[in-house]
């Protein structure tokens, strides 16, 4: 009895030996790099960051105000760019079509650095893989040949507190020469739930701003979550008080300024916004849908607050019925059956 336990203490320590050993392949630096293609994919917008800068009376990118960006990043299966790639697709003014920066992030631990090591990769015919956040098979069959790199420009992120933060070398990434050459500082911060990033060009001789996005402030944006919602009618216009709906439009948009533009049935403009907004008066974040008279930002005809993480939200004030839910296969179902002849 005493030589089988013993066998097993043995045993046990070997296990747990080469558990150890397995461990200790990780480095810190390999950890953040995990860390950070866990919780950077997603959706973001920094919709909130402009109504403060509105405010507080800068209304327009003329007087200092943020850019409106809409983030989308995804991870993507591309073994010809490393095991850790990401696709980058930004647009500006909550316009899709507005493109203000589709890259390719070849992610890897440096060990030399302590960091993580992003390498850029510029398509050189980017519109052909315009949408692979959705639909990543546009991106099949792309090579290193169909992307360009620059020498110098790699982003290095390390923790900073809940945080990584970092981005290319000064001086590093760099463009002409003698009186001309300038280079770029392309500065990034990911944390969970929000990325920021803030960009310039820099006179090489001098230090001086030659172009900077929003005078080289952080842009920050928050992930968003994205919902369902049904935008029903009075089944009788003439009697809008009647329980009876019709469902008009199925909508997909997101809590962080999403949008959606109706016509109602008497021909009037309207909106569906979706927000989580900072209260000034409460010193708190709520959840908000309106109905526009018009387009987002116009006068809000009604609307409906919650608290910040509800899985959803709804409004019904007679003439108009908004149900949103979650985005989940389940909640798009349950819908469906709410308006089966919808």
């Amino acid at each position: 009895m005493m030589k089988w336990f013993a066998c097993l203490t043995v045993a046990w320590a070997a296990l747990l030996g080469n558990a150890d050993a397995q461990e200790r392949r990780y480095t810190l630096v390999e950890r953040e790099l995990e860390y950070l293609m866990e919780v950077w994919p997603g959706n973001y917008d920094n919709r909130e960051q402009v109504q403060h800068d509105a405010d507080m009376g800068m209304p327009d990118y003329d007087s200092g105000a943020h850019l409106r960006v809409h983030g989308q990043i995804s991870r993507v299966d591309l073994p010809a760019f490393g095991e850790h790639v990401l696709y980058v697709e930004e647009y500006k003014d909550d316009d899709p079509t507005a493109i203000f920066r589709q890259r390719l992030y070849e992610l890897s631990a440096d060990e030399d650095e302590k960091a993580v090591r992003i390498r850029l990769h510029f398509f050189k015919d980017g519109e052909t893989y315009l949408g692979a956040h959705d639909d990543p098979s546009v991106l099949e069959g792309l090579t290193r040949a169909d992307t360009d790199t620059l020498e110098g420009c790699d982003i290095f992120l390390r923790r900073d507190g809940y945080a990584l933060t970092g981005g290319m070398k000064p001086g590093d990434c760099a463009f002409g020469s003698g009186d001309e050459r300038r280079y770029s500082d392309y500065q990034l911060r990911v944390g969970e739930q929000e990325y920021g990033f803030r960009d310039r060009m820099v006179a090489a001789a001098t230090g001086e701003n030659l172009e900077a996005v929003a005078g080289f402030q952080w842009h920050d944006l928050r992930q968003a979550r994205w919902f369902m919602c049904m935008i029903d009618f009075p089944a009788d216009p003439d009697n809008p008080r009647n329980p009876r709906q019709y469902t008009e439009h199925y909508v997909r948009t997101h809590d962080q300024g999403g949008t959606f533009g109706f016509t109602y049935p008497d021909g009037r403009p309207m909106t569906l916004s979706m927000r989580t907004r900072w209260s000034y008066g409460m010193q708190r974040d709520s959840f908000v849908i309106k109905i526009h008279d018009g387009g987002e930002p116009d006068p809000d005809l009604v609307y409906h607050w919650g608290q910040p993480g509800d899985d959803r939200i709804g409004m019904n004030p007679g003439w108009i019925r908004v149900q949103c839910d979650l985005d989940t296969p389940v909640n798009r179902e349950l819908q469906q059956r709410l308006r089966p002849d919808s």
